[in-house]
């Protein structure tokens, strides 16, 4: 049976401080406790193989933790570890050697874990027709008796053609969308700033006065009848129906009612999700013509290969 605790004092202290360094450049406790998970399964990987000090770890023994995350059972559904699931294991333990290289915490840190190959799917594009279809469904009433009843109704809709500004009109994550505040929609420089992207790293991205439009009336009418709900006073930009944070699974739900009720069958047989959102806008981009490097900004990717999917996928239209 394999222990689930470490044992080095030196591990212990280590974690601790990796840990406090991402909370300090600004990390989610959603990431952060991934890569605490990650660390720790790497770190009792090396306990297992007689390891209990990192200068005793540049070896070929932690070469090999790629290969045994390969072989490893998934403890949640018995199958092997996707290549995905792997390659996220190896940047935590790639960030942990980051952070002992710039902390000096230790005389010898191990060259970076190398990823494996991940085979993408074919990915889920809407089309133009679809987005409009998600647009036209925010319009669809419902008769209330109450008027308050219409309202609550008219606020969720305000909030939907929001969620579809941000997510497709400005590409952003699930994460990065849910993370937003009120502080980060600038209205008169028709900006989005995204401060909690991936890597913690910082942009901003340009609204369409279409977006615009529909992000502002939100703001000023939906989302001020959904605060008054509730004595939160939450500053996030996305508020659920008792006035305080919306959660992504709120949003990806309402999001596939919206599909549902647009009545497009083939909008409905892709199944799409708000990252499907993100994939669209930027495949429209780039048919429109828009440079790559231009995309690859927009969007917060780190290098240009990642953006490059989307040249693929342009090809599969």
């Amino acid at each position: 049976m394999n222990p689930k605790e470490l044992i080095s004092r030196q591990f212990i202290d280590l974690e601790a401080g990796f840990l406090s360094w991402l909370r300090t450049l600004g990390y989610s406790e959603a990431t952060i406790t991934t890569r605490k998970r990650n660390l720790k399964g790497f770190l009792l990987y090396l306990e297992r193989c007689g390891i209990s000090a990192m200068d005793q770890a540049a070896g070929e023994k932690t070469k090999l933790f790629v290969r045994y995350l390969k072989r490893r059972e998934n403890r949640l559904y018995g199958s092997g570890l996707m290549n995905a699931s792997i390659n996220v294991a190896v940047g935590s333990v790639n960030k942990f050697f980051e952070y002992l290289r710039q902390s000096g915490s230790v005389a010898m840190v191990p060259d970076n874990l190398g990823y494996v190959e991940e085979l993408y799917g074919p990915r889920v594009v809407l089309t133009l027709q679809d987005i409009s279809s998600l647009y036209e469904a925010t319009y669809l009433k419902k008769w209330f008796a109450r008027a308050e009843t219409k309202e609550y109704q008219g606020a969720i809709q305000q909030r939907d053609r929001a969620m579809l500004g941000i997510y497709y009109g400005c590409g952003l994550r699930k994460s990065e969308g849910t993370n937003l505040t009120v502080s980060d929609i600038l209205i008169e420089r028709k900006l989005v700033f995204v401060r909690k992207g991936k890597g913690c790293k910082e942009r901003y991205v340009p609204m369409t006065d279409g977006n615009l439009s529909y992000i502002t009336e939100y703001l000023q009418d939906g989302r001020n009848f959904l605060l008054a709900r509730s004595q939160s006073g939450t500053e996030s930009f996305f508020i659920n129906q008792f006035g305080g944070s919306c959660s992504d699974q709120a949003l990806s739900a309402r999001l596939d009612r919206l599909v549902k009720n647009s009545g497009n069958a083939g909008l409905q047989s892709k199944k799409p999700t708000l990252h499907t959102l993100r994939h669209s806008i930027a495949t429209h981009l780039l048919q429109s013509g828009m440079e790559i490097e231009m995309i690859q900004k927009f969007l917060g990717h780190a290098s240009l290969e990642s953006t490059q999917i989307y040249t693929h996928i342009l090809n599969e239209c």
